[in-house]
C-alpha cells in the first residue's frame, strides 16, 4: 500500500511540475507578445511589402472566371478575417478583465491575421494541390499555403532583419538588449501563419505554450515534407489559436454568397433554409434575400452569431464555438463544398493546367541546369555584373522573371530550400516503400494512378523486392536502414535507378516549382500563353465567366470521364 502512495505521490509532483512550466511559459510568450505590439505598425509595414501578390490572389472562386467585382479576393478575406478576430478578442478580453486573467494581444492577433494567406498559390487552394501532386510523383515534397508564406518570409526575404531595421529607424534610441529580444520573439508571428490552416474540424483551439522557434522551424519543414502535416499542426499562442477559428467563421457564410454571386446556385434552397434557421437567420429574412439577390446581410449576421457564440464560450487558453453552432458551421461549409465548392476546378481545368505545370517546372529545371545555378548562385550573389548578363540573357524571354525570382534568393533560403529536397527525398522513400508493404502484406491489388505515374513505377518496384522478403516482423529500425540505402543510392550515379531523379535535377525542379508558387492567376495564365502551352482558343475558354455555361453539365462529363478511366486503369492492372 505505501509503495502505491508514494507512486501516486510521485506523479502528482511530476503534474504539479508540469503545470507550473506551462504556467511559465503562458506568461513568458504574453510578455513577448506584449513587448512585440509595441512595435506592431513596424512589423505590419514590414509585412505588408510581401504581402501585395496574396491581396490579389483567388479565394474559392477562381480570379478568371468571376463576373461580380464584389466576389471575395484574398484581400477581402483578409481583412474580413481580421476584423472579426479583434471582435472575438476584445470581447473574451472584457470577460478576462472580470476575473482578473491577461487577455489576447489584440496587436498580434491582427498582425497574424491580415497576413494569413500571405503564402496562397494561384487559382487557389487549385493551384497548391497540383503543386503538391507534382511533388509527391517526383519524391520532392508537398505544397500548404500556411507554410509556404512563412518560408518566404523567413528565409527568402529574412523578415526579422527588415523589421529590425524598420525599428530602429523609427526608434533610434531603441537598446541593442531590447531589440535583440524582439527579434527573439518575432518567430511567433509567423508561427501564427504557420499553424492557422482552420480545415480541420476541432472543437476546441488551446496553444501548446511549450512549443520553441526551433519546433515551429522543425514543423515547418514536416509541412513541407509530410503529407498532411499541417493539420496536425497545434500553435503556440492563443492569438494563433484565434486565427485558426477566425478563419472559418470568415469564409464560410461568403464561399455562400460567392456561390450564389457567380450562379453557382441560383437561390438558397430549402437545404440551406433549414440550416441557416438553425443558425438563427429568419426565414424572412432568406426569402427577402432570395427576392433581391443581396445576400450579404445574411453572411454578415452568420458571422455576428457565431462571433457572440465564440465570446460566450471562450476564454484565451480555450477558444471554442458552442456544440450547436461548431456542428452548424461545419454542416454549412459541407453543404458549401456539395454545392459550390467541387464545381469550381472544370473538366478543361484538369486537363490543361497540370500539364502546364509538369512542362514549366521541367522548363525551369533545365534552366537551372543548364546554367549551373545550384554551383553557380553565390557566385552571381557576390558579382553584380555576372548576375546582370543573366538576367539580361533571359530578359525577353517567358523564362526572364523565373531568371530573376532565382537569382534574388540568398544562401539561407537556397540552403532551406536544399534541406527540403533532402528530407521530402527520404520521407517519399519511406512512404513508398510502406505502401508496397502494405499491398503485399494484405493482396490488396495495386491501382495506379495517372498523376502519379512515376511514383507508382517505383512502388512496382518495392513491391516486386518486397514480394520475396519477409515482412511480418519488419522493425522500425529496418525500415530507416531500406530507405537509407535507396537515399545513398539515389546519391551515387553509379548505383542510382533510371526511376530515381538526381538530387541535382531534384533541386532544378523544386526550384521551378517555388517561382510557380509566387504567382498569381492572371500572371500563370499570363505565362501559360508566352510559353506557348495554350492557343488562343484555349485562353478564350479558360478565362469564361462562370455564368456564361452550363458548368455543372461539364462537371458531370468531368466526374464521369473521372470514373470510367479509373474502371479502365483497374481492370489493365489486374489483367
Amino acid at each position: 500500500m505505501n509503495e502505491y502512495r508514494e507512486a501516486g505521490k510521485v506523479i502528482k509532483e511530476k503534474r504539479v511540475e508540469q503545470y507550473i512550466d506551462e504556467i511559465e511559459e503562458v506568461l513568458k510568450k504574453y510578455k513577448q507578445l506584449e513587448e512585440l505590439s509595441e512595435f506592431s505598425p513596424e512589423i505590419q509595414k514590414t509585412m505588408a511589402k510581401y504581402d501585395i501578390k496574396s491581396d490579389k490572389k483567388t479565394m474559392m472562386i477562381k480570379g478568371l472566371r468571376k463576373t461580380d467585382e464584389h466576389t471575395t479576393q484574398r484581400e477581402i478575406h483578409q481583412k474580413n478575417a481580421t476584423a472579426i478576430a479583434i471582435k472575438i478578442a476584445n470581447g473574451v478580453n472584457r470577460k478576462q478583465k472580470d476575473i482578473k486573467k491577461p487577455g489576447f494581444n489584440i496587436k498580434v492577433v491582427a498582425m497574424i491575421m491580415r497576413r494569413h494567406d500571405i503564402g496562397h498559390t494561384f487559382l487557389g487552394h487549385t493551384g497548391e494541390w497540383w503543386l503538391s501532386n507534382i511533388g509527391e510523383d517526383y519524391g520532392i515534397g508537398y505544397y500548404v499555403h500556411n507554410a509556404l508564406g512563412p518560408r518566404e518570409l523567413n528565409y527568402r526575404y529574412k523578415i526579422k532583419d527588415k523589421v529590425l531595421q524598420n525599428i530602429k529607424q523609427k526608434h533610434p534610441n531603441i537598446s541593442d538588449k531590447k531589440l535583440e529580444r524582439v527579434k527573439n520573439s518575432l518567430w511567433m508571428i509567423t508561427e501564427g501563419i504557420n499553424s492557422h490552416n482552420g480545415e480541420t474540424p476541432e472543437t476546441q483551439y488551446s496553444p501548446q505554450s511549450s512549443k520553441t522557434e526551433k519546433d515551429f522551424e522543425e514543423e515547418n519543414l514536416k509541412c513541407h515534407t509530410q503529407k498532411g502535416f499541417d493539420r496536425k499542426v497545434v500553435p503556440a499562442t492563443p492569438e494563433a489559436c484565434l486565427a485558426r477559428l477566425c478563419d472559418k467563421i470568415s469564409y464560410a457564410p461568403y464561399d455562400m454568397v460567392d456561390g450564389l454571386r457567380e450562379g453557382f446556385i441560383t437561390k438558397l434552397d430549402e437545404e440551406y433554409i433549414g440550416l441557416l434557421m438553425q443558425i438563427g437567420i429568419t426565414r424572412e429574412e432568406i426569402e427577402k434575400a432570395n427576392h433581391t439577390g443581396n445576400y450579404d446581410a445574411i453572411a454578415e449576421k452568420i458571422q455576428q452569431i457565431w462571433i457572440q457564440d465564440t465570446v460566450e464560450n471562450s476564454t484565451v487558453q480555450c477558444i471554442k464555438m458552442s456544440k450547436k453552432q461548431g456542428d452548424l458551421q461545419r454542416q454549412l461549409i459541407k453543404l458549401n463544398n456539395t454545392k459550390i465548392v467541387d464545381y469550381v476546378v472544370l473538366q478543361e481545368d484538369n486537363e490543361i493546367y497540370p500539364k502546364s505545370l509538369r512542362r514549366l517546372i521541367h522548363a525551369f529545371g533545365n534552366i537551372v541546369l543548364k546554367e549551373d545555378l545550384i554551383k553557380q548562385l553565390p557566385e552571381l550573389w557576390k558579382s553584380p555584373e555576372k548576375k546582370q548578363e543573366l538576367l539580361e540573357k533571359y530578359a525577353q524571354t517567358p523564362f526572364g522573371k523565373f531568371v530573376e525570382y532565382t537569382c534574388g534568393s540568398n544562401a539561407e533560403d537556397f540552403a532551406y530550400t536544399q534541406k527540403i529536397v533532402e528530407e521530402a527525398t527520404k520521407q517519399g522513400i519511406l512512404d513508398e516503400q510502406e505502401k508496397a508493404r502494405q499491398i503485399v502484406l494484405t493482396g490488396e491489388p495495386f491501382c495506379v494512378n495517372p498523376e502519379f505515374k512515376n511514383r507508382d513505377a517505383r512502388i512496382k518496384e518495392y513491391i516486386k523486392y518486397y514480394q520475396t522478403q519477409d515482412l511480418e516482423n519488419v522493425s522500425e529500425e529496418q525500415k530507416q536502414q531500406d530507405m537509407l540505402q535507396v537515399f545513398e543510392n539515389i546519391q551515387n550515379p553509379r548505383k542510382r535507378s533510371y526511376l530515381y531523379l538526381s538530387m541535382r535535377k531534384r533541386m532544378a525542379l523544386e526550384m521551378g516549382r517555388k517561382y510557380l508558387a509566387t504567382l498569381d492567376d492572371f500572371e500563370f495564365l499570363q505565362l501559360l500563353v508566352e510559353t506557348q502551352l495554350i492557343n488562343q482558343e484555349q485562353y478564350q475558354s479558360l478565362t469564361r465567366k462562370y455564368k456564361d455555361f452550363d458548368f455543372r453539365k461539364e462537371q458531370c462529363i468531368q466526374a464521369n470521364w473521372i470514373a470510367i478511366s479509373k474502371l479502365k486503369e483497374e481492370a489493365t492492372e489486374r489483367n
